[in-house]
């Protein structure tokens, strides 16, 4: 490590990781080419970029330019820039640099339309297999031939009075949305299609009303059955989500129809376990070789889904006999690994998918300055506002957003135990008891009688409605801007408020939100799913999850990994909502992970309140960009 430090004075002022720099100096290595700065520069942006979430590094001249003076001065990046350019065209780099694609050597060049770009084997690989095989899906046949005619006869069928979905039981019937309409015929017409809209239009009851109309359709001379839809999503809380989605919207309908009924037999399920992941492999039993045995397959949170993952699942999807179905949003946070497959998809000009993706525009969550905030902020528009006092912010009217400028860290402590006593301790609007006050009357039964009596469930129903009514949402993990940190002085406060015993004795204390971090498909527990850790009667420490009409629990001891949840990162908040949401940026006001995308996903968390705690400094750089995936997924 020191001898990379001092034979290459920029090597300090990035921020890339120890085992990056090792596989570094091994590329380096291997090609021959240990006293060659130029390729030393590009590899530490190869991986810089890869860090930002591209799948390649664009070799125009001055866009590599810009990209090396991240690590040195401009004088200095514009020569290694040229240099390096001309290195490459004179076939110095071709021990470490493929030009040949059939060539299996760590580096790739492609190049597209006049412009080149530098990838690394393995994104290469999956990103030209995973273009290939989405032009396979897109020339596929449509396994379900439905006239028009036909598709009217379906939809009329499912909205009809008596089978419509409804808001709530006994609710209103739930708006023929125009765009949500086309969804259905897309749905019910291609062997592929995606659906985009943001928080509040529609996507579950979409989702259902899809499927409804599927089991009802023939294939030939067959019905699609429960037995041959699957429905998947990238984590396991999504998947989840999914589950409860088809049961809730089911239970509104007041005639359910026995393809209704079915459908209830849906369980969501992670792309993982759904291909069927082998470990001790590293790869999945449904392959290209042996595609999975489903006619439609709904694929939810796409936005989420990284350009590997995509291509191992899209080779197990046989074209000619599965139909398949996305759902996201385009404008939300892209996968935290790399690329950004799901936005790609969305045109912005004609391309190939623009016949087969259906916006949905109309929302119809209440509220409509959150909504404007949110169209401000994925326009990148920065709205008016003038910064308010904290404990103001705790007093907002439904519908109403707030901007606390970020102070010193006694003050910062000081708001975060303010919101502690506003969630936590004092009686939620509507109701007479607080959290702290329902922890107590819950530690006062045995575990079985809290789930299966009336008086235990109507305590944890009120539990989880408070938890579910504020969630304090981070950009970072560590920091005092960081969920962890804020997660630590909420726990040290709360836990002396609720069980003061608990800090020297136990690691957890009675009312901790906790949230999964890790599948456990044994338990039915997934990375996301959030909790409360309950001290019952006889004294035991058990973590209690809401299911849709039930709740599960496991003794402290037996769960998988977990963490806090009082905060959580924003990235960890996709697919929920929350009453109120208090969203903090970070310190560093040119922070690489203040993007729109970032706020925007933070922000659409809310339903009712919200508050952005920071600098305006940071806010506005966030507004001016953007997250830019570099890619070959050009349509």
């Amino acid at each position: 490590m020191g001898e990379l430090c001092s034979s290459h004075p920029f090597f300090y002022t990035n921020e890339l990781s120890f085992l990056d720099y090792m596989t570094i100096r091994d590329l380096r290595e291997l090609g021959g080419y240990q006293d060659d700065i130029c390729i030393f520069a590009v590899l530490m942006a190869m991986f810089e970029v890869l860090q930002e979430g591209s799948l390649c590094l664009s070799l125009d001249k001055n866009s590599l330019s810009s990209r090396l003076q991240i690590f040195m001065e401009k004088d200095m990046a514009e020569e290694i820039a040229d240099q390096f350019l001309t290195n490459l065209a004179g076939n110095k780099y071709d021990n470490l640099i493929a030009k040949d694609r059939s060539l299996y050597l760590p580096l790739v060049l492609y190049e597209f339309a006049e412009q080149k770009y530098l990838y690394f084997q393995k994104f290469y690989f999956h990103e030209n297999r995973l273009r290939n095989r989405i032009k396979t899906i897109l020339q596929a046949k449509s396994s379900l031939e439905l006239n028009e005619k036909q598709q009217i006869s379906l939809l009329n069928e499912i909205l009809s009075d008596p089978l419509s979905l409804r808001i709530s039981k006994n609710g209103a019937l739930i708006i023929k949305d125009p765009h949500q309409i086309d969804a259905i015929k897309l749905a019910l017409s291609s062997q592929f299609s995606i659906i985009s809209g943001g928080p509040g239009t529609g996507k579950t009851s979409l989702m259902v009303n899809i499927l409804r109309c599927l089991v009802r359709a023939k294939i030939d001379t067959e019905k699609i059955d429960t037995e041959n839809i699957m429905l998947a999503a990238p984590t396991g809380r999504a998947a989840q989500r999914m589950t409860e989605a088809v049961s809730g919207n089911i239970s509104t309908i007041l005639n359910p129809s026995s393809e209704d009924i079915k459908l209830l037999k849906l369980k969501g399920a992670t792309l993982h376990k759904i291909l069927k992941y082998k470990p001790y492999k590293n790869n999945f039993y449904y392959n290209d070789t042996n595609p999975l045995p489903a006619s439609v397959i709904v694929v939810d949170e796409v936005s989420m889904v990284d350009v590997v993952m995509m291509d191992k699942f899209l080779q197990a999807v046989d074209p000619a006999e599965t139909r398949l179905i996305f759902l996201g949003d385009k404008d939300q946070l892209p996968s935290v690994e790399a690329g950004a497959v799901f936005a790609e998809m969305i045109p912005n000009q004609t391309t190939e998918f623009t016949d087969r993706v259906v916006l949905l525009k109309n929302v119809y969550r209440s509220g409509a300055n959150l909504l404007q905030l949110a169209k401000q902020i994925n326009q990148g528009k920065c709205p008016e506002y003038e910064p308010v006092s904290f404990n103001s912010a705790l007093q907002l009217k439904e519908d109403q957003w707030a901007f606390v400028q970020s102070a010193s860290l006694n003050q910062w402590k000081h708001h975060l135990y303010s919101w502690v006593q506003d969630y936590y301790m004092s009686p939620m609007p509507g109701d007479n008891i607080s959290y702290k006050e329902l922890i107590f009357e819950s530690g006062k039964m045995e575990s079985e009688e809290l789930m299966t009596s009336a008086t235990g469930q109507d305590i944890l129903y009120r539990i989880f409605h408070v938890v579910g009514c504020g969630r304090i949402l981070t950009i970072l993990r560590n920091g005092i801007y960081g969920c962890t940190w804020i997660n630590s002085i909420i726990n040290e406060y709360l836990s002396f408020e609720l069980e003061p015993a608990s800090r020297t004795v136990e690691s957890v204390f009675t009312g901790a939100v906790i949230i999964i971090t890790r599948n456990d498909y044994s338990k039915e527990l997934f990375n996301g799913d959030v909790g409360v850790v309950i001290k019952d009667k006889s004294g035991a420490y058990r973590a209690f999850f809401q299911r849709f009409d039930s709740f599960i629990s496991f003794s402290i001891d037996t769960l998988p990994s977990w963490e806090l949840a009082f905060a959580m990162t924003v990235h960890k908040s996709q697919g929920s909502e929350f009453d109120d949401v208090l969203v903090v940026l970070p310190d560093n006001d040119n922070h690489r992970l203040l993007t729109r995308e970032i706020i925007y996903t933070g922000i659409t968390r809310a339903k009712n309140r919200l508050i952005l705690y920071g600098s305006k400094s940071a806010f506005k750089t966030a507004l001016q960009r953007v997250i830019e995936r570099k890619s070959g997924l050009m349509w």
